[in-house]
């Protein structure tokens, strides 16, 4: 049966556009619900069922990010009103079951939205035989605010961790409705950046998250390991505490009364978050700073990742982890994060242990006339090619953001022959893995399964390259 719109999804007929050259055509949906807008007394409730629709809702314009602090590659307008996907596929038939691909997009747990331009509004990733989905989710206080309160009237005793939870109800939903796109619902693959690493790594080890994906890639980021990321985990007591102090110094307010809480504008919260951010780093560099965190509650989180790591008890799929050279060991870059090859470590020693396959990986490619210039792979360079859109990396927003802070001097970055070949390289070994669970693609180098006695991984430049010492390019 060909597939046509409207499609009919269990809540209500969707619309959306079809994009692309001939023969390589895509339908996009770009607001499409997956839980009901968490406003008024849903603020710092986890996601409930939507409201079901009968007439034909358009989907063809982008939904709006959550409330965050403006940023150049993810400016407002800003809703509460949030949880919407973006859904690319390539399907000529409701049939078809095509590999599913879940973004879980980058910018802490803080900024950014499913549909950030320009890696958001890519075809390229589709255009390869996945349907891609894009999860835009609550963020900051609105989604990651605990306070004794919340966890009171909690039936599990928790609050904190909505940011996650709206994550599984986009699960649940693509488990539910991916068939209908031409997906396979039992061939689904988490990936992110950044946080959005985080945001995967953490379902990886959440057991509410059980039997929603089927293989994992982490791009610069979990929640374990040495510095910055093992920071991102506290404990929900110290979450509370940390909360508590946001709505007193900062609110002004009674962190009792949810009512006046959730009357807040939402502008209010973050602007109050940030500050508190702000005076905490200042105080103290080396501790725990932010509200914006990953709670360990024992429901969503029954303990800190890395533990359940090596206790084995982790949803045991495939997985890729990856991070940027300059993450690692550059002088000037955008965020460096050496501790993240500690935490990949740890995954990886368990998958291996549990006889699941896993890869390791270094993207080191920087474009000829930056690479003249010192820059080394900053902090999410990799998604210009991963997304096939490395010809614009120059562009305005990503020089200013993310190059120039890493020691580019200009925008022209030198694109060459080289940095196609990057491209196609990574969508490929991306996408087979997202169909088998094994990246290796024909004519490309072998890619080896990472375990420590011999901790080879795969260099990602060109040409590809496997390289031995993966636990030690960090210098740990």
């Amino acid at each position: 049966m060909a597939l046509t719109d409207p499609i009919i999804t269990d809540s209500g007929p969707v619309s959306g556009v079809v994009l692309g050259e001939p023969g390589k055509e895509v339908r996009v949906y770009r607001s499409i619900p997956y839980a009901a807008p968490p406003l008024g007394e849903l603020r710092w409730k986890p996601p409930q069922p939507l409201k079901p629709w009968k007439r034909i809702r358009d989907c063809t314009q982008p939904s709006k990010p959550c409330p965050q602090v403006e940023r150049p590659f993810c400016p407002g307008p800003y809703s509460e009103d949030c949880l919407y996907l973006v859904v690319m596929t390539p399907a000529k038939r409701a049939n078809q079951r095509l590999p599913v691909m879940v973004w879980f997009h980058g910018g802490g747990y803080s900024i950014g939205s499913g549909g950030m331009a320009p890696w958001g509004t890519s075809l390229a990733l589709a255009q390869r035989g996945v349907v891609l989905v894009s999860v835009t989710h609550r963020l900051g206080p609105l989604g990651c605010l605990a306070l004794p309160a919340l966890s009171k009237e909690s039936p599990q005793g928790v609050s904190g961790n909505y940011l996650f939870l709206d994550c599984i109800a986009a699960l649940q939903w693509v488990q539910r409705n991916i068939a209908a796109f031409g997906g396979n619902p039992d061939n689904v693959t988490i990936f992110g950046e950044s946080g959005g690493a985080g945001k995967s790594d953490a379902l990886m080890a959440s057991p509410l998250a059980k039997g929603l994906f089927h293989r994992v890639i982490l791009e610069s980021g979990a929640n374990g390991g040495t510095g910055e990321q093992a920071r991102l985990v506290v404990t929900l007591k110290d979450a509370e505490a940390l909360g508590e102090r946001l709505v007193k110094e900062y609110l002004k307010k009674d962190p009792n009364d949810l009512a006046a809480l959730r009357a807040l504008p939402a502008e209010e919260l973050v602007k109050a978050s940030l500050k508190m951010t702000e005076d905490s780093r200042a105080e103290r560099p080396e501790g725990v700073t932010l509200t914006d965190t990953l709670k360990v509650d024992g429901y969503f989180m029954p303990d800190f990742p890395d533990n359940i790591f090596r206790a084995g008890k982790q949803n045991n799929v495939p997985l890729i982890t990856c991070a940027n050279l300059g993450e690692l060991i550059a002088e000037k870059t955008l965020l460096k994060m050496p501790g993240v090859i500690k935490a990949y470590i740890t995954r990886l020693e368990s998958a291996h242990r549990l006889g699941t396959k896993g890869f390791g990986c270094i993207f080191s490619h920087v474009p000829s006339k930056w690479r003249q210039e010192g820059v080394m792979a900053y902090h999410g360079i990799e998604l210009m090619y991963l997304f096939g859109v490395y010809k614009v990396i120059g562009n305005l927003a990503h020089f200013v953001g993310f190059a120039k802070p890493s020691g580019a001097s200009s925008p022209d970055a030198g694109i060459t022959e080289e940095d196609r070949l990057v491209s196609e390289a990574m969508m490929s070994l991306w996408v087979q893995f997202a169909r088998s669970g094994d990246p290796n693609v024909k004519g490309l180098v072998k890619w080896p399964t990472w375990e420590l006695a011999t901790d080879r991984y795969l260099d990602i430049a060109w040409p590809l390259q496997v390289k031995s010492g993966y636990s030690r390019v960090a210098g740990q």
